[in-house]
């Protein structure tokens, strides 16, 4: 890390440190250079025209005098310096210095900054002394120091010296702690979704700390899905093996009874081809059931497009489908429902698929001589409600509750019968929980079980 963003980082600081105490330090002498000599003039020519004024008003095309100490003092006349004549012409002082004198400025002033003595003047200053006069503007050079320009620059170099050591140590202070939590943070990312993810705990209210947290979140929420998928793979694979022995249950079971019909005494084929029906019906309904199983699992929505489902003449197909296996079964399936239609709003097909697998349950459990009953009738106005009533062995208490879950089957119902999962009644209560529907198992009187479909109607037409 130190050799890519911190080094890039720590240079980029030293040179805007320079920069910035080079233009500090330019402004700096600037701005204070020019308060100070213009300060001094205005004081400095009213004690030199005390001492010098009559001579410089003896001298009307002009006067000069040079200080020991280098300083040069030129006087000028107001009017004449400022006609239209060029000020070059006549030796007088910088054109640029007049104009800004002109223009109404009261002291003009310029710095030069020349490299070695001897050469221009270090800088300049015009000051009017007077409404008009040979006196009436006074100009003030003054030579390079060579003492002083060695002076200024050491202090230059000093003050370059001091701010790059300021701003390497800030650099430091200030990229090493965010190197580290960037490199924290980099070991945490290189392990996120993984055992060995390590949390970087860092709970500062920054950019960096921020990141910290939507990296905590992120790997609970990887740690979540991945046990979630695990969990679903799991239930696959009970589920597929579940449906494998379902299905090879049937089809062993079909292949004997043909076998034997075809060798049995007439008197035993009614039973046998019981059996071939009961495991050729069976297996028509596992067929549908994994087909719609599919559909919800893949997100198929049962209400899209708003669709309708005539239900009394859905209840007459179920119950003319499932007739054979009844009547085989020794049982009597009825059904009753009002002379005129009711609607659901629901996918037709996978609303008969979901009654279907009520009944088909329902005569799949019921005992020789018993009755299946299907019931559709209004409770309420635009309400419908559909009752599948058998007098078989029926389902304990405790189990009601978890009648509809996936892979469940309530005790006793594997020795009647050790076909099936429980995928067709889960796969009536996941459609009625996405058509809006209400699925309840309870007990019926004096035996059996009782199933109630009930929801809201459509209208007969859309």
């Amino acid at each position: 890390m130190w050799q890519g963003l911190a080094w890039r980082t720590a240079i980029a600081s030293l040179l805007l440190g320079l920069l910035a105490t080079l233009s500090a330090a330019y402004v700096t002498f600037n701005k204070t250079a020019e308060l100070a000599a213009q300060g001094s003039a205005r004081l400095f020519s009213e004690a030199m025209m005390q001492a010098h004024g009559e001579a410089c008003r003896a001298a009307p095309q002009g006067w000069s005098h040079t200080f020991p100490q280098g300083l040069q003092v030129r006087a000028f006349d107001a009017a004449t310096l400022l006609s239209g004549a060029s000020p070059s012409e006549r030796g007088g002082p910088d054109p640029t210095l007049v104009e800004r004198l002109a223009s109404g400025e009261s002291q003009p002033m310029s710095l030069h900054y020349p490299r070695i003595e001897g050469g221009a003047w270090a800088g300049s200053i015009l000051i009017r002394a007077a409404a008009s006069g040979p006196c009436s503007v006074l100009e003030y050079r003054w030579p390079v120091v060579a003492s002083r320009m060695s002076g200024a620059l050491w202090l230059m170099l000093a003050a370059i010296t001091f701010t790059a050591l300021l701003a390497a140590a800030s650099t430091f202070a200030v990229i090493s702690p965010l190197l580290r939590r960037v490199r924290r943070l980099h070991v945490a990312a290189s392990g996120l979704g993984g055992k060995a993810y390590a949390s970087t705990n860092d709970a500062a209210r920054d950019e960096l700390g921020d990141l910290s947290r939507v990296l905590d979140v992120a790997q609970a929420r990887v740690q979540s899905d991945a046990a979630r998928i695990l969990g679903q793979q799991q239930a696959l694979e009970r589920f597929l093996s579940n449906v494998a022995h379902d299905l090879k249950t049937p089809i062993a079971s079909l292949q004997l009874a043909l076998e034997l019909a075809s060798s049995a005494p007439a008197e035993e084929l009614p039973e046998l081809l019981v059996r071939g029906l009961e495991d050729t019906v069976y297996l028509t309904a596992l067929v549908d059931n994994l087909r719609l199983a599919c559909q919800l699992g893949e997100g198929v929505d049962p209400l899209d497009g708003e669709p309708r489902a005539a239900l009394g003449m859905l209840v007459e197909r179920v119950a003319r489908r499932l007739s054979l296996l009844a009547r085989r079964k020794q049982l009597t399936l009825e059904v009753a429902r009002p002379d005129h239609e009711l609607w659901a709003r629901c996918h037709p097909t996978m609303l008969e698929q979901a009654v279907s697998n009520l009944v088909h349950n329902a005569i799949a459990h019921g005992t020789p001589g018993g009755h299946v009953v299907a019931v559709l009738e209004e409770p309420a106005p635009e309400r419908f409600r559909l009752t599948v009533l058998d007098d078989g062995p029926g389902v304990p208490p405790e189990d009601l509750g978890r009648l509809g879950e996936r892979l469940f089957r309530a005790s006793g119902a594997r020795e009647r019968d050790p076909r099936g999962s429980g995928l067709g009644v889960a796969i009536a209560r996941e459609l009625c929980q996405r058509a809006h529907l209400t699925l309840d198992f309870t007990r019926n009187e004096p035996c059996g079980l009782k199933v109630v479909l009930e929801g809201a109607r459509a209208p007969a037409s859309s």
